[in-house]
C-alpha cells in the first residue's frame, strides 16, 4: 500500500470513528437505546462472581488515570523512550480525558441503575475507561509498529513488535468489557468510547506523520545545515 492510499485509510477510519460516534450520541440522546443496554448490560451483570470481580478490576484499572499518568511518566523520564513514545501518548492521553470531561457534562447521561462493584462518580457517556485506554494502547500499538521500520530510532525485530502488540492489546479489548460487568456503564458508553479513542488514535498517527514529513523536508532542503 502506498503513502497516499495509507493516508485516505487513516482519514477515512477517522471519519468512520467520528461517524460512529455522532450516531450513538444521537441514539443515546434520543432514548433509542434502553433495550440493547439493559439486555447486554444483564448478560455481563450475570457473570459476575466473587473469583473473577478480583481479576476484573485489576484489568480495568489499567486505564485509570492514575495508571495510565504513570505509564506517561515513565516514557517520559526515560530518555530513549520520551520523545517517540512519551510525548505523544502523554499529550494524546491528556486531550482526550478533556474531551471526554466535556461531552459527559454536555450530554449529562446517569449511570446504569444497577449495583456498581466499583465506585465511579460523574455521568456516565462516553465510557473513559474504554476511551482512554483506545487511545493509549492503541496509539502505542501505532507507535511500535511505526518505529519498527528499518532507520527508525528503535532497532527491533517484527516478532518483538508482535509480542508487544499482543501485551498492548488485552486491556484495549478487555477494559471496556470491565466497565459493563462492574456496572458503571452501559454499553452504548463502551462503543462510544472506543469510537473516540480510536478517531483520537488515527488523528494523532496522522499529525506525527506530518510532523516527520516536514523535518524530512527541512533537513534535505537546499541551504539546511544536514546537507
Amino acid at each position: 500500500m502506498t503513502d497516499p492510499q495509507k493516508t485516505i485509510l487513516r482519514r477515512a477510519t477517522a471519519g468512520f470513528c467520528a461517524g460512529g460516534f455522532l450516531l450513538l450520541l444521537l441514539l443515546v440522546a434520543g432514548g433509542s437505546t434502553a433495550g440493547f443496554d439493559n439486555a447486554v448490560l444483564s448478560f455481563f451483570c450475570s457473570l459476575r462472581s466473587d473469583l473473577l470481580t478480583p481479576a476484573v478490576i485489576a484489568m480495568t484499572n489499567t486505564a485509570n488515570r492514575y495508571f495510565i499518568i504513570g505509564l506517561c511518566l515513565l516514557l517520559l523520564i526515560i530518555p530513549r523512550t520520551r520523545l517517540p513514545f512519551g510525548v505523544p501518548l502523554s499529550a494524546a492521553s491528556l486531550a482526550m480525558t478533556i474531551v471526554n470531561h466535556l461531552i459527559k457534562d454536555a450530554v449529562c447521561r446517569p449511570r446504569p441503575e444497577v449495583l456498581h462493584l466499583a465506585q465511579e462518580g460523574g455521568f456516565s457517556f462516553p465510557s473513559g475507561h474504554s476511551e482512554g485506554s483506545m487511545v493509549f494502547y492503541g496509539l502505542a500499538i501505532w507507535l511500535v509498529w511505526h518505529y519498527a521500520k528499518a532507520g527508525g530510532p528503535f532497532h527491533y525485530s517484527k516478532k518483538t513488535a508482535m509480542i508487544l502488540t499482543v501485551l498492548l492489546l488485552i486491556p484495549l479489548v478487555l477494559v471496556g468489557p470491565t466497565r459493563l460487568y462492574l456496572g458503571v456503564h452501559f454499553p452504548t458508553d463502551v462503543l462510544a468510547g472506543w469510537c473516540l479513542g480510536a478517531a483520537a488514535v488515527t488523528v494523532t498517527a496522522e499529525i506525527i506523520l506530518t510532523v516527520e514529513q516536514h523535518r524530512t523536508q527541512n533537513r534535505t532542503a537546499p541551504g539546511s545545515r544536514s546537507k
